[in-house]
Order: C-alpha cells, then structure tokens, then sequence
C-alpha cells in the first residue's frame, strides 16, 4: 500500500514537473481595439473562422432573463488542440457617452466571456446601443477579430 501512494506521489510530480517547463510559451492578450479602430479593419462579422475548426463568435448583446435590468453578451473561440484567448469589449452609448466594460479569458481548445452591464434604458426614451467588440487569439499566433451591436430597450 505504502509502495503504490509512493509510485502515486512520483508521478504526479513528475507530470507537474513536465507540465511546469513544457508551457513555456506565455500568451497575453492586448486590449480589443476601439470600436472606432475596429471599424478600420473593414467589413467584421459577428463570426469569423481560422480555419479548420477553428473560429470566434460574437453573439448579439441581449436582456438577461437570469437578471433583470441587465445586459448580458457572451463570445467564444474554439481551436480544438490550441491555446485560445479572447478578450471582449461590450459598450454602452447613450448621449454621446461611452462607457466599456473589458474583461479576458483564456483556454484550451475553447473559451468563453460572459460580459454584463446594468441597462439604464427608461420608459418613453430611445433605445440605448451596446456594442460588443473581441480580439481572438490562437496559440500559434493568428488573431482575429469580431463586432456586433443591438439598440435595447429594457
């Protein structure tokens, strides 16, 4: 019994060792760039793919049904066998105010952001417009880059 937690014990820390120097490569994400920067790029979808199987999405900013009085918007990048890494701009404009909220999110073959915002949106006005803009990064360097927006109304 003592002979197999010993054998255990050896190789756990033998794959922490390996796992330790093998994941020398370190990816850090920039910051999505503005949306008026990302507007430069030309015609962006809310869908990209880097190939294979590989892509990003951005899906539409939408009311929470989980929590009301929220925006919600999720994006993913997915490359089975890479290293992914997203990082997700979602912006409130309303009145010539710009207020973003930023976050980051990293993985293996797939990853996702969940950003949120408290819709300010009241009755009797115009619709507020979010905006959602992401940088997708594979381990091997490709980057792309994904825009969408919806004017809501909570």
């Amino acid at each position: 019994m003592r002979r197999q937690h010993r054998r255990r014990l050896i190789k756990a820390i033998a794959i922490a060792t390996v796992l330790t120097f093998s994941s020398t490569q370190v990816s850090v994400a920039e910051p999505p760039p503005l949306p008026e920067d990302i507007l430069n790029f030309g015609p962006l979808k809310n869908l990209f793919k880097f190939g294979v199987k590989c892509e990003g999405q951005s899906d539409l900013p939408h009311i929470s049904r989980h929590k009301p009085g929220t925006v919600n918007v999720q994006t993913r990048t997915t490359c089975p066998g890479k290293g992914v890494e997203i990082t997700t701009r979602l912006t409130r404009i309303y009145k010539g105010t710009r207020l973003p909220v930023t976050k980051s999110n990293q993985g293996s073959g797939r990853t996702t952001i969940n950003v949120s915002m408290t819709c300010i949106w009241k009755k009797g006005t115009k619709k507020i417009r979010y905006e959602v803009s992401s940088v997708h990064r594979l381990s091997d360097g490709r980057i792309g880059y994904t825009y969408n927006f919806q004017d809501l109304e909570c």
